[in-house]
């Protein structure tokens, strides 16, 4: 999903009782865990692996300046997400990466507040304009909230990843965001939303 106007976003504020914190060493753990009990990964261990390859290899970003989480009343991480650079269309562009909040904490606006965060932060680093983030059909409530926000699927004929014009993404991926939207209006409907 793509963004052209990053500096445009809806404001949501995060649940009472509930705080945001920047990462400070050590929390890969707490990074993992979450992912892992999303079932991200196998083990907490892999999610630490993983953790160094996304977050830890590129010194010119730091997960201390664009990496969040959500603390619950206790002071327990619930949630996650980070403002990272990524390569799109062959160029290294900002991007929302890797948010997660935990299904018990799901209905309580943490994910919006989140996003609002990582907005306000990208307003900080960033001179605004483009942004983007990757998810997957079956992230139908993302999706719903990503749009909240202004992001937009993206249909077009060029691979973003290899940035060459392919005929069987550009299929697929149509297909994909139909069945996205289906799921969406249903998802909706059972809400009442």
């Amino acid at each position: 999903m793509e963004k052209y106007d990053a500096e445009n976003f809806p404001r949501y504020p995060l649940a009472k009782g509930y705080s945001f914190s920047f990462y400070r060493p050590g929390d890969e753990r707490e990074w993992a865990r979450i992912e892992y009990e999303l079932g991200q990964f196998e083990t907490v261990e892999r999610g630490i692996e993983i953790f160094e390859q996304q977050f830890l290899t590129d010194q010119r970003l730091k997960p201390e300046e664009r990496m969040i989480f959500v603390k619950d009343p206790s002071g327990r991480s619930v949630a996650t997400a980070a403002l990272w650079d990524g390569e799109i269309f062959g160029k290294l562009m900002p991007r929302i990466h890797w948010v997660a909040t935990l299904d018990s904490c799901a209905g309580k606006g943490i994910a919006k507040a989140m996003l609002t965060r990582l907005f306000e932060l990208f307003s900080e680093l960033y001179q605004g304009g483009y942004i983007y983030l990757w998810t997957g059909t079956r992230s139908y409530p993302a999706i719903n909230i990503y749009r909240k926000f202004g992001f937009k699927e993206y249909i077009g004929d060029t691979n973003p990843i290899t940035n060459t014009v392919d005929e069987d993404f550009a299929e697929k991926n149509r297909a994909a965001v139909t069945l996205a939207s289906e799921l969406i209006e249903k998802y909706k409907s059972q809400r009442g939303k």
